[in-house]
């Protein structure tokens, strides 16, 4: 048994039958496969509601470029979406780019442009990382070079923008369904399950870094 496993048996004892239940059902539906790079989002209501539709839509990793403007969600409108998603946050747009492509990630940019994919032909065979800018001007020209490839949303009207949170939630419902009918593997490992459960797990417990040294100590007796 690894130390982190040792930990999340430990720290079960301190969360009900229910959580845990629900935490391993929900982890099972969750996925790495597609993340999403917000970059200086500075609206809590929209950076919020980005969160809250990752988050209902079992996405895992939302990273976060904060050059510009510090991210700061309402958790009124989150409805405390962030506690259960992993945000990676970056002061540097090169140091974000450059993860997501140590991780395979294939680099798509939201765009109004004709050319590019649509939400029916984006490739899913390797993972996706869909890329937001702010609300007034979008991607920053150098996050927009970096990127691979474009995705459009549709739009049949005379406004040629949608709300950014609302551009996010459609991405990534269908997206996420066109996942979830694949025979692509995009669950997340079992490794990736346990250190996901011990992070919540932490947050759940309340005083976790107090009971885990006690555990620790008694362990050396």
């Amino acid at each position: 048994m690894t130390a982190d496993q040792e930990i999340i048996e430990y720290l079960s004892g301190y969360v009900s039958e229910n959580k845990k239940e629900k935490i391993a059902r929900i982890l099972e539906d969750r996925t790495r496969h597609i993340s999403l790079l917000l970059e200086d989002i500075y609206q809590p209501h929209n950076a919020s509601a980005c969160l809250r539709s990752a988050e209902c839509l079992g996405i895992q990793d939302i990273h976060i470029i904060e050059t510009d403007n510090e991210y700061k969600p309402n958790n009124e409108v989150s409805l405390g979406s962030s506690k259960w998603l992993t945000l990676h946050r970056y002061h540097k747009t090169a140091s974000c780019l450059d993860t997501l492509k140590s991780r395979g990630y294939h680099l798509v940019a939201t765009s109004p442009e004709e050319d590019g994919y649509d939400l029916k032909n984006l490739p899913l065979d390797r993972p996706v990382a869909l890329l937001f800018g702010t609300e007034e001007r979008g991607l920053k020209p150098e996050t927009l070079a970096a990127a691979e490839s474009t995705l459009r949303l549709p739009m049949y009207g005379f406004t040629q923008s949608y709300n950014i949170s609302v551009t996010v939630a459609m991405a990534l419902s269908r997206l996420v369904e066109r996942l979830r009918d694949s025979d692509i593997q995009w669950k997340l490992s079992e490794k990736e399950k346990e250190e996901i459960t011990l992070s919540y797990y932490r947050r759940i417990v309340t005083r976790h870094e107090l009971l885990e040294e006690n555990y620790w100590e008694s362990r050396d007796d």
